[in-house]
């Protein structure tokens, strides 16, 4: 995650290797009916934004060579990376461009339009990206009839108190840098049941948020950016859906217990998240230096435990631009 400026860069091999192992875990580039509906078969190029060291588009491209495959990155490291791998493996089909996400200029493009836009793991861009902007971006880069793709994960849940604990910190210094998802009503919301339920007394500290919140923001942004299909047989749906347009969409868990695929590249990567997250929530001060760095080894030695069990929930939500 990019929380800062002053984040330093540092290795990403880890990175590109659990990339590599989500990917498997998900056990598909994309859903079956959405290959279907683009025929990328016959289709032209893709585009893909967040493309990382490039694992997904140079999948892509080993699949469909006659596949123009594209992508940007904020990380310039990990931009050279992608080009670089590609180049090894001999993909001349695959490039990729370092651009922020906020502004991707036309003239990058300005013959061309895409069969498919897929956008990929943008959370650790949360204090960067406007997320609703870059989606009318994606949607005005697709072709007409073309689609537009987003892929999102929330923080794992796992079985370790540390890290679950990290996760709550992480959330309420994402909230207090005015960077949330889940509008403040919600708090209110759960107080309400919680009175209704008969727990007297509640107080906010009772009710730590442990989400992102990002995946069940996908399908409105893509609506708002106009994508969306309509199906229906009734005048009456057809112009309810017309309005709140349906979004097909596809959900995935993936493994990361010890003796998992991703576990081997899940534990470096949380290294890596405690030394970038450090700076964050001690400036929003939700932990003391010295709380953080036992919170630190105490998650290092939960996830190295025989026993450590976690899963992610990754989402996957398209639509046409009509």
């Amino acid at each position: 995650m990019s929380f800062n400026k002053e984040t330093p860069t540092g290795s990403r091999y880890d990175e590109v290797l659990f990339q590599e192992m989500v990917l498997g875990e998900m056990g598909e580039l994309l859903p079956v009916e959405l290959v279907d509906a683009c025929d990328l078969e016959n289709a032209r190029s893709v585009l893909e934004i967040g493309c990382g060291a490039g694992e997904w588009l140079r999948s892509v491209a080993r699949d469909y060579p006659r596949l123009q495959c594209i992508g940007i990155d904020q990380d310039e490291l990990m931009v050279k990376m992608a080009n670089a791998q590609a180049r090894q493996e001999g993909l001349s089909q695959v490039v990729c461009f370092a651009s922020g996400l906020n502004y991707i200029a036309p003239e990058v493009f300005p013959l061309e339009k895409f069969d498919l836009v897929h956008l990929s793991f943008l959370s650790r861009f949360i204090m960067s990206v406007d997320y609703g902007g870059l989606a009318r971006t994606c949607a005005a880069l697709c072709r007409p009839g073309g689609f537009v793709c987003w892929t999102e994960a929330e923080l794992p849940v796992t079985n370790s108190p540390a890290f679950e604990r990290l996760v709550v910190l992480l959330c309420e210094a994402l909230e207090q840098a005015g960077q949330s998802f889940i509008p403040e009503s919600m708090w209110e919301l759960s107080a309400l049941l919680a009175k209704g339920y008969g727990t007297m007394g509640v107080e906010r500290s009772g009710f730590k948020r442990r989400h992102l919140g990002i995946t069940p923001m996908l399908g409105l942004w893509l609506r708002e950016a106009g994508c969306g299909r309509i199906v229906a047989s009734s005048d009456n749906v057809r112009q309810l859906l017309s309005k709140y347009p349906a979004l097909p969409q596809k959900p995935y868990a993936v493994g990361l217990s010890r003796g998992s695929m991703a576990y081997a590249s899940f534990v470096p990567v949380v290294a890596r998240l405690l030394r970038e997250v450090r700076r964050f929530l001690l400036r929003m001060e939700v932990i003391s230096v010295e709380e953080y760095d036992e919170l630190c080894a105490q998650v290092e030695r939960e996830l190295a435990a025989n026993d450590f069990c976690g899963l992610a929930f990754v989402l996957r939500v398209w639509g046409r631009c009509l």
